[in-house]
């Protein structure tokens, strides 16, 4: 699943502009009219799976967040960031 750092970057920029509040600016901005470019408008960056986990770990999402933008079970996002489940251990009855 190759995921564009765009599509990651816009993800966090988006979870960032919903936990702040908004505020009306009053000065009007000049506008500047930019000629038409020819070719593609934006490069894009393919990062690996590994890569978007643990970026947006870095900026702060739980591993359930994780998996479920980017599709991919706990299991393998934990598997990425290096998080191994304890085994399971088992008690032995004892006998009085």
């Amino acid at each position: 699943m190759g995921t564009s750092i765009f599509e990651v970057n816009a993800l966090l920029a988006g979870q960032a502009a919903a936990a702040q509040p908004q505020t009306a600016t009053t000065a009007a901005t000049p506008t500047v009219q930019q000629p038409p470019k020819s070719g593609p408008t934006t490069d894009t960056v393919q990062i690996s799976e590994g890569a978007q986990v643990r970026l947006l770990k870095s900026h702060g999402q739980t591993v359930e967040q994780i998996a479920a933008n980017t599709a991919l079970s706990a299991q393998t996002v934990n598997s990425y960031l290096g998080i191994t489940e304890p085994a399971a251990t088992t008690v032995a009855a004892s006998k009085k």
